[in-house]
């Protein structure tokens, strides 16, 4: 108990002193503060309790929220103690002394390497922050949100929209990867290399070797471009959207309308092609080189070695035209359709009903010739040059003339005209023997003229059948006769004729 060693004997002045002994024996007073704390405590002596705290034997052995055993605090509220080393704090992990957790209140003030102002990161080891925007990371700038970056070392194992696996990027967004390579892009293949597609939208900037400005293809290699027009190719020149070219090598595999197999044309359209030849055209039969056609339309502005002028032949090598009528081949005059000419040289194959042989006439309408002798005509024996006849009812001195145009094509509505005979220096009668020798069927007439330009229709038939075959015997007489005709129907046919006269 403490002693009461003296009491004031003024009741306002009372103090109270509280005593205790140090380990001598001697009295010490004890200090309050003015709550009545204890504010001196001897060092020595036990401490067998504090508030919360359980002493055993000089040891704290409890407190509040904690178990603390053999001297070492093995637990504490909402933390976990493994072997001294605290691993978790309220659900936190702690691993080598690394707190991995999540921040979900309070407030950061500074972490490793950071600056942290205001609750705004300010500043990054190796980055720069300007007004809380990131624009720099360790010399790679960033601009509006963009990284522009080279990567010199480290792995990259992902970039947005593609898969990278073991070092290699296996797929785009898009695209399709095989073995390492790319094999196709948004519906577009690649072929060895080769980009297949169509560019339907966006704008093309440039293509190998060629220069594109503002939309416009300027150059192409070994092409020129005037004014946004091919003018020349590889010294080709193009005038008018034609090209002037001639191809010295390469395979010209397509022609506009032909089919190129082989480099042999195998169909041209309207040609019919067989075995590398030419054999039909548009309706044209081609036999062994010869074309064998009738021009029923169309204008021919030009054959061999002859001038047409405004649908006139003007000029035949070796013949003079005069208004549309031959005066003149080689040297032999032609007048009003009579040639007057010697023939000096050359070899006459044909006379218009003889046959001539090698330069000699073998046969003649009428007339055996035999060894180039004429043995027998009409009837007549002629034996060693005598006549032998047993009766003569009739002599005439006046010679038959016959003359034949074979294989005349009628293929037009349009009336046409052999060519004229002069009949002003025949004898007797004469007439035209017609044979239809094709399927259509034809109509005909005799026309007679004085000058050779103005003729007048003498005797007409309307209608020739096919197969069938018919006489024209004119009934007025002039200086000129000629045969008329023209297609009756739809179909063509052709004709035989023939001219017979009696002479003077």
């Amino acid at each position: 108990m403490p002693n009461f060693h003296t009491f004031s004997v003024n009741p306002d002045d009372l103090r109270t002193l509280i005593f205790g002994k140090d380990s001598t024996g001697t009295s010490l007073p004890i200090a309050t503060d003015s709550s009545g704390n204890v504010m001196t405590v001897n060092t020595g002596g036990t401490i067998d309790a504090v508030l919360g705290a359980t002493i055993t034997g000089g040891t704290i052995d409890a407190v509040n929220g904690a178990t603390i055993t053999g001297g070492t605090i093995d637990a504490v509220n909402g933390a976990t103690i493994t072997g001294g080393t605290l691993s978790a704090v309220l659900g936190t992990t702690i691993t080598a002394g690394t707190v991995s957790a999540t921040v979900t209140g309070g407030t950061i003030d500074a972490v490793s390497g950071a600056t942290i102002t205001g609750g705004t990161i300010d500043a990054v080891n190796g980055a720069t922050i300007t007004g809380g925007t990131l624009s720099a990371v360790l010399g790679t700038t960033i601009t509006a949100g963009t990284v522009s970056a080279t990567v010199t070392g480290g792995t990259i194992d992902a970039v947005s929209g593609a898969t990278i696996t073991g070092g290699t990027i296996d797929a785009v967004n898009g695209a399709t990867i095989t073995g390492g390579t790319l094999s196709a892009v948004l519906g577009t293949t690649i072929t060895a290399g080769t980009v297949s597609a169509t560019v339907t939208g966006g704008t093309i900037d440039a293509v190998s070797g060629a220069t594109i400005t503002g939309g416009t293809i300027d150059a192409v290699n070994g092409a020129t471009i005037t004014g946004g027009t091919l003018s020349a190719v590889l010294g080709t020149t193009i005038t008018a959207g034609t090209v002037s070219a001639t191809v010295t090598g390469g395979t010209i595999d397509a022609v506009s309308g032909a089919t190129i197999t082989g480099g042999t044309i195998d169909a041209v359209n309207g040609a019919t092609i067989t075995g590398g030849t030419l054999s039909a055209v548009l309706g044209t039969t081609i036999t062994a080189g010869t074309v064998s056609a009738t021009v029923t339309g169309g204008t021919i502005d030009a054959v061999s070695g002859a001038t047409i002028t405004g649908g006139t032949i003007d000029a035949v090598n070796g013949a003079t035209i005069t208004g549309g009528t031959i005066d003149a081949v080689l040297g032999t005059t032609i007048t009003a359709g009579t040639v007057s000419a010697t023939v000096t040289g050359g070899t006459i194959d044909a006379v218009s009903g003889a046959t001539i042989t090698g330069g000699t006439i073998d046969a003649v309408n009428g007339a055996t010739i035999t060894g180039g002798t004429i043995d027998a005509v009409l009837g007549v024996t002629i034996t060693a040059g005598t006549v032998s006849v047993s009766t003569i009812t009739q002599i005439s001195q006046a010679n038959f003339i016959e003359a034949s145009t074979l294989d005349v094509g009628v293929t037009s509505a349009a009336t046409a005209s052999l060519a004229a005979v002069t009949t002003g220096i025949m004898g007797g009668p004469y007439s035209f023997f017609i044979v239809n020798t094709g399927a259509g069927e034809a109509s005909l007439s005799a026309e007679v003229s004085a000058d050779s330009t103005n003729w007048v229709t003498d005797v007409s038939i309307a209608t020739l059948t096919a197969g069938a075959a018919t006489v024209i015997v004119p009934k007025l007489f002039l200086k000129y006769t000629r045969l008329s005709y023209a297609r009756q129907g739809a179909t063509n046919t052709t004709i035989d004729t023939y001219f017979n006269a009696q002479g003077t």
